[in-house]
């Protein structure tokens, strides 16, 4: 049984993505000091004493919506509550209730939903009890809880007072972890603004979890999503995209969205670099691969938007020859032609997640390792280095995802980059290609 939902909800800047952060422990959603920056759902695992729910933090609702983005935000969050367990009502507990919080009241008690009422920015307990408090009991939400998600204070009671009424409601809340975090592929989804990663993002789900426009920019924060497809999880998350650092200003959203991206990478197994296939690759497609590549990731390169590309001009052929030009230090990884719009492409990306993600986890025998390394030393033999050439002895795999290997040998430090990129080169011919995986390789003085 799934565990239950629970919405947060607010008018812009009360705190919400702050006590969001809070509940999960740990800074998913981006905060500022600034209305409106949270624009798509962000989910996490909320616990608390063995027991645990799924907790979304919700754009902020607009009294009177112009904007398109606006628009389909309160349109997301209406859609949501039709799933939600208990809504997490936050207003302000500092500078009191506007008649925003008003319209919010009345839209959820036309819902239907069950509330938790939160003051938020409570940290003047003398000041919210005479100042605020009393005007809160005009909603008709039962007593309100004050909070201050910044300083942590009274989350405690909050945490009770939320599984008690999902308890009372008959949810099963015990924290049994069946998700095997080691048995989920995760997959972020990465790429210029506008590549299309969110429409992709939502193909792939067959869900529409993230808010998709024209407008450059729109995702800020990561959203992910656990589905299985086939009996294999996957975590798909989809990422702001990032721009370039001199068009960037420091302090701003943009700014914060390109660090969570860079995090986002970090935490994925595998990243799928989405090439806006009107523009072709990019500086910075280029740039986000080398940000995988470096951190051992498993990369994909995915042309979105072929289904726009008029192909009487460029071909799958020509792209390859200028992907392997232009992405040669990621050559390994597979190219996909993808169209968010039609679905092409997306079986063969959800293939090609599984060869890598199996690549990455692929343990070669030592034997098989050093029969190879013996054929590559006769026909490509070590450079002579100071006078003496460098000797290998042996070699052994030492880990996985990503692989790395261990050569041992008299001049660790004088093993040429060339070299190295023979012995990766070596791997890949005699053993395995280890598709879209990179190889990292040590060098170690063997002991006398």
């Amino acid at each position: 049984m799934s565990k239950p939902l629970v919405l947060i909800v607010g008018k812009p800047n009360v705190g919400k993505s702050t006590l969001f952060n809070r509940i999960i422990g740990e800074k998913k959603a981006i905060v500022l000091d600034q209305p409106g920056v949270t624009r798509d759902h962000i989910y996490g695992e909320a616990r608390w004493e063995k027991r645990a729910f799924t907790l979304v933090d919700t754009c902020g609702i607009f009294e009177d919506p112009e904007e398109i983005i606006a628009k389909q935000q309160k349109e997301a969050v209406i859609n949501s509550m039709k799933e939600a367990s208990l809504v997490i009502f936050v207003v302000d507990g500092k500078n009191g209730v506007t008649s925003e919080d008003f319209h919010i009241a009345d839209f959820l008690r036309k819902a239907g939903v069950d509330v938790l009422m939160v003051a938020n920015k409570a940290e003047s307990y003398e000041k919210y009890k005479i100042e605020i408090k009393p005007d809160l009991y005009e909603f008709g939400f039962g007593e309100p809880i004050p909070v201050s998600a910044e300083h942590n204070g009274n989350i405690e009671e909050l945490m009770e007072e939320a599984m008690k009424k999902l308890e009372n409601r008959g949810y099963d809340l015990s924290d049994e972890e069946i998700e095997n975090d080691d048995e989920i592929i995760k997959v972020a989804i990465i790429g210029k603004p506008n590549a299309g990663k969110s429409s992709l993002f939502n193909k792939i789900l067959g869900m529409e979890k993230a808010i998709v426009s024209e407008i450059p920019g729109t995702t800020r924060d990561a959203v992910d999503e656990i589905v299985e497809i086939d009996g294999q999880k996957y975590k798909f998350m989809d990422t702001a995209g990032m721009r370039k650092k001199k068009s960037v200003e420091y302090g701003s959203i943009e700014m914060y969205s390109i660090i969570r991206t860079t995090r986002t990478i970090e935490k994925s197994d595998i990243v799928v670099i989405l090439v806006d296939a009107l523009e072709g690759i990019t500086q910075q497609d280029k740039k986000i691969a080398g940000i995988a590549e470096n951190r051992g990731k498993g990369t994909i390169v995915a042309y979105n938007k072929w289904d726009l590309v008029d192909h009487s001009k460029v071909n799958m052929k020509e792209v390859m020859q200028i992907f392997e030009k232009e992405m040669y230090f990621i050559y390994y990884s597979p190219l996909i032609f993808t169209s968010a719009v039609d679905g092409t492409g997306v079986p063969k990306l959800i293939d090609s997640i599984k060869r890598v993600q199996k690549s990455r986890e692929l343990k070669v025998q030592t034997s098989v390792l050093n029969s190879a390394l013996e054929r590559h030393l006769m026909v490509s033999p070590p450079p002579i280095r100071k006078g003496k050439r460098v000797k290998f002895y042996y070699a052994t795999q030492v880990g996985v995802k990503p692989p790395v290997f261990t050569f041992y040998t008299n001049y660790p430090k004088e093993v040429p980059n060339s070299y190295k990129q023979s012995l990766r080169n070596m791997i890949r011919k005699y053993i395995d290609p280890f598709e879209g995986s990179p190889l990292f390789l040590k060098f170690e003085e063997r002991r006398k």
